[in-house]
């Protein structure tokens, strides 16, 4: 089965009551050693400092990469719950959304939340054509392929 991933971006906040380097450690049990996390510094809705942490993915074996550190991960019972959630996960622009809590992150494994305060994982599906169906039976088959 062909991999079906274009690009990635992982992303994060870390409010003012976060250890920043926590949230860091927290990106790279997703993010392979490589890339680089880019750091910026904004203002919550009450004037809160915020930061956003974001790590654009494009190369093909960092995305490789990407996607198996997620595989070796993500915990058996949310593995099995993904597939069935594809549908759902996809947009009209053939984008997977997954999110993960970012405490369990922290602690060395990938747990999927619908929660605002976790990892966002964004990745581009290569569909043809380009439509949201497309690209979720795509994504549902690359994941039910054995490895």
């Amino acid at each position: 089965m062909e991999f079906p991933f274009k690009s990635a971006t992982v992303s994060t906040f870390a409010h003012a009551t976060e250890d920043e380097q926590k949230v860091i450690a927290a990106l790279r049990i997703l993010l392979p050693s490589d890339v680089e996390i880019k750091r910026t510094k904004l203002k919550g809705h009450h004037g809160n400092p915020i930061v956003s942490f974001d790590a654009p993915i494009e190369q093909k074996k960092t995305l490789h990469e990407l996607w198996q550190r997620v595989v070796e991960k993500l915990r058996a019972g949310d593995f099995g719950r993904l597939s069935g959630m594809i549908g759902d996960k996809i947009d009209e622009s053939c984008c997977l959304y997954l999110r993960f809590d970012k405490q369990q992150a922290h602690a060395g494994e990938l747990t999927l939340t619908d929660r605002d305060d976790a990892i966002h994982l964004r990745l581009k599906v290569v569909a043809y054509p380009a439509r949201r169906e497309v690209a979720a039976k795509l994504v549902e088959e690359f994941i039910a392929a054995p490895a």
